[in-house]
């Protein structure tokens, strides 16, 4: 019997570290990846993996592409509002506490700002933040990359 109630409290502190672990609030989080060079199928190597990266990423009020200019594939002179701009670590892994809602995320690059997703409404990197949760993305920055 006095096994049991050990286990039972061992069980408890680790469901309780588990629940303690877990970061509060809402908002994005996830990794921003770099990824180069030729990566198109071959049978005689593998396309390069993607590397996390240390980048600085912008988080904007929902933005559609008419609100921006673009040059390349690169963004400036956005019509909407800058909410949050955070940096990643050197894995790339970055985190930022939002309020819900709908953002759009970018990377800072020399050319501009980069995102390479839309959505059927022209959104760019459109991202929804729900109350009490934590939205996971894995940003590629590809434009160097031959596909």
């Amino acid at each position: 019997m006095r096994m049991l109630s050990i286990v039972s409290v061992l069980l408890c502190l680790l469901f309780q570290t588990k629940v303690h672990a877990a970061k509060p609030g809402q908002g994005i989080r996830g990794q921003v990846v770099w990824k180069a060079g030729n990566q198109m199928p071959s049978p005689d190597r593998p396309p390069s993996q993607a590397k996390g990266v240390r980048r600085e990423v912008w988080i904007y009020e929902l933005t559609r592409q008419d609100q921006v200019t673009s040059d390349e594939g690169f963004y400036g002179h956005f019509r909407t509002k800058r909410i949050r701009k955070v940096v990643t670590d050197s894995r790339g892994r970055f985190s930022a506490a939002l309020p819900p809602g709908r953002y759009s995320v970018f990377t800072k690059e020399p050319k501009g700002l980069w995102a390479n997703i839309t959505d059927g409404d022209s959104n760019l990197y459109p991202v929804t933040v729900e109350k009490g949760k934590w939205t996971e993305i894995r940003f590629e920055i590809n434009y160097a990359a031959a596909f």
